[in-house]
């Protein structure tokens, strides 16, 4: 056993499970037991001479001296909490007790001590402070207003908000209770009997519920949600009620517009399949009135290229007749002049026939999808027009190539299936603009068609040798009724029909750009493989 002083008051002692020390009168350690010494790892001899006191924690020393100190002045109990190494150079947390020591004829001789661990106790207290710190910090930063009720129904905590919202001091809220809190709050909103009660209930509508939420209005028009929840124990047990209120003004009144514009989606989707049946009928009328002024345009632009067509035959056929009178006034009649004026006039007849025919072939309607060469359609486009361009010294070019409707040149051909009659037409609507664009132009005045294929898709570039199209209408050209052709001169339904025969009945694609000799129009349709 060690020889500490009192072997024999103290031999139990040593082995008792917990530290225990004494002191002489002056506050000098003189026994410690055997759980202290296999703590500290040290010999008795060593804590005498003060080692002890060097294990305890730097940050603890000076307020444990003090304490011990004060309590040695007047000779009273004292208590310390420190930190004290152990052997390993690991500290832990000891609650230092000692109490005033007497002999039998009641003069001080020393302090008695014990020291049990208290480290898992400061752990779980630091645990709790920074639990409540991060809860405090939750609450602050929370859009609710917050207050906390005790099982004794007292308030326990709120945040700011909570004062913000009801407009009440913090310093009022400090010595309240539930009850209290209840009759105030009630007398700021439009409904009192809408709050929740402490017991959760909301007027006489949620009695003894346990959660509970409501929408609460105040007297200035704010509108508040409100939820109130028990806090209970994992027994069952009740810590008190936590209320929050969230301002809901501005979603309230958000939910309210959008509430009515439902209603009124849902009235105009009752009448939507009506309405669009009206304005479906209202697109059809107007597209037939389009297609009937197209229509009409385009009888006076073949009326006007027939007569082009025309002209030259029938002075032709004028000379051939004034010839024969005066060949029978002069008494030159005779069967070879005669056969000569029949070959002549029936060439101009025949002439003026296929200009008929043409004519008549191109306003025939297409009922059906037909394989052809697009070259030679654009040559029949052509040779409907060729008149007109003629009297405006227009030249035609077809890949590079010059047109000229007595040659019988070849080009390459380019194939598609699609409606013919529609194709030409859409193509004489921008040839006659083209026309109208480079008829006034400085020489030299020309049409150029470039047609091209890749990727199963068709291109044909169609440009002029104008002015171009001005950037801010480049847009709009397309658009019905839309002209830049002076009063009198132009529908403006033209280009557009153009668009809607290739892009709805051709299922193509049609657009304008400048180039740099002047404007262009390509139309792009799919080659069938």
């Amino acid at each position: 056993m060690i020889n500490n002083e009192h072997d024999d008051n103290f031999s139990i002692a040593d082995y008792a499970p917990v530290f225990i020390w004494t002191s002489n009168i002056y506050g000098e350690r003189r026994y410690f037991n055997r759980v202290w010494l296999d703590y500290t790892g040290r010999s008795i001899e060593e804590e005498r001479m003060g080692k002890w006191m060097e294990g305890i924690h730097p940050d603890d020393y000076a307020n444990y001296c003090e304490s011990f100190n004060e309590a040695l002045s007047s000779l009273v109990p004292f208590k310390a909490e420190y930190r004290l190494r152990r052997k390993d150079n690991v500290y832990r947390w000891i609650l230092d007790t000692g109490t005033p020591r007497y002999n039998a004829g009641g003069t001080f001789i020393g302090y008695i001590g014990s020291c049990v661990g208290i480290t898992e106790r400061k752990q779980m207290e630091d645990e709790l402070i920074r639990s409540n710190s991060m809860l405090k910090s939750q609450q602050e930063a929370s859009i609710d207003g917050i207050v906390f009720l005790d099982e004794n129904q007292n308030i326990s905590g709120f945040n700011g908000l909570f004062c913000q919202m009801w407009d009440l001091p913090a310093s009022l809220l400090t010595n309240m209770d539930g009850s209290t809190l209840l009759e105030l709050l009630k007398t700021k909103l439009q409904n009192p009997k809408g709050l929740i009660t402490c017991d959760g209930s909301a007027g006489a509508t949620e009695a003894n519920a346990k959660d509970s939420s409501a929408a609460i209005v105040m007297k200035d028009g704010r509108i508040f949600s409100q939820h109130s929840a028990c806090v209970t124990s994992q027994e069952g047990g009740n810590y008190g009620r936590i209320w929050h209120f969230r301002d809901i003004t501005w979603r309230t009144k958000i939910e309210n517009e959008l509430r009515l514009k439902t209603k009124s989606l849902e009235e105009l989707a009752a009448h939507l399949e009506e309405r669009v049946k009206q304005e479906v009928e209202e697109r059809l009328k107007q597209e037939k009135i389009l297609v009937q002024q197209a229509k009409m345009a385009s009888m006076g632009e073949m009326i006007e290229a027939i007569t082009h067509q025309w002209r030259q035959p029938l002075n032709s056929l004028s000379l051939v007749v004034q010839d024969l009178a005066e060949a029978f006034a002069n008494g030159e009649c005779d069967k070879q002049f005669i056969e000569e004026a029949v070959s002549d006039s029936m060439q101009q007849i025949d002439y003026m026939s296929r200009t008929i025919d043409d004519f008549r072939n191109y306003f025939k309607p297409s009922k059906a999808k037909e394989t052809f060469d697009v070259v030679l359609a654009i040559k029949e486009v052509l040779s409907i027009a060729w008149g007109q361009l003629k009297i405006h010294s227009i030249s035609i070019l077809i890949n590079g190539t010059v047109y000229d409707p007595n040659s019988s040149a070849d080009f390459a051909g380019y194939f598609v299936t699609t409606y013919k009659n529609e194709f030409k037409q859409a193509l004489l609507n921008i040839v006659n603009n083209a026309r109208d664009a480079v008829k006034a132009a400085p020489k030299p005045r020309e049409i150029s068609f470039c047609l091209s294929a890749a990727d199963n898709v068709l291109t044909i570039n169609v440009s002029d040798t104008g002015s171009g199209i001005p950037g801010e209408i480049l847009d709009k050209i397309f658009s019905p009724y839309f002209t830049t052709k002076e009063d009198g001169k132009g529908t403006g339904i033209g280009l557009y029909m153009s668009k809607m025969i290739v892009e709805n009945n051709l299922s193509g694609k049609i657009y304008a750009s400048n180039s740099k000799a002047g404007a262009c129009f390509t139309i792009e349709l799919s080659i069938e493989p």
